[in-house]
């Protein structure tokens, strides 16, 4: 069992982003000390990772929750649609370096497709897409949004 400060120092989340994430129940420890410290175990950090891999998609806690929560959440699938994902955007972010390694060097590039992220927002929208009943169900309309501690 982690406390909360060593899993935040684990993972570069701040205490009060952990114990938000508990607030609004998107992370919970696994178990509370009798002085009421959070605790978390192998199960939770896995949790942790999984929200930080939906994060880095651009998804809400809203919907982050909203996802996680449903009981027909298969892990493994949106462990694969994440990968996909983060591949479109990796590959973006690389014709993006080639094309300002070839401007350094002085060559005259009047490209925009690396800038193009059509596909990759049509691939993350049919995602949120086969999840936004649930989500609207569950946690309401998708526009409000939870509010990230500073």
């Amino acid at each position: 069992m982690m406390t909360v400060k060593q899993v935040s120092s684990l993972t570069g989340i701040s205490v009060r982003t952990l114990q938000f994430y508990d607030e609004i129940g998107l992370l919970k420890p696994s178990e509370l000390t009798d002085k009421g410290y959070r605790l978390y175990d192998e199960h939770a950090l896995e949790t942790l990772q999984q929200i930080l891999f939906f994060k880095e998609l651009d998804f809400t806690l809203k919907e982050i929750k909203a996802i996680m929560g449903n009981p027909e959440f298969d892990q493994a699938a949106a462990f694969q649609k994440q990968r996909e994902l983060i591949q479109m955007k990796r590959d973006r972010l690389n014709s993006l370096l080639g094309l300002l390694d070839r401007l350094i060097k002085g060559e005259k590039c009047m490209e925009f497709q690396p800038f193009d992220m059509k596909e990759y927002f049509r691939v993350l929208a049919q995602f949120k897409e086969t999840h936004t009943d649930e989500i609207l169900r569950q946690m309401g309309s998708m526009d409000r949004r939870f509010h990230r501690p500073r």
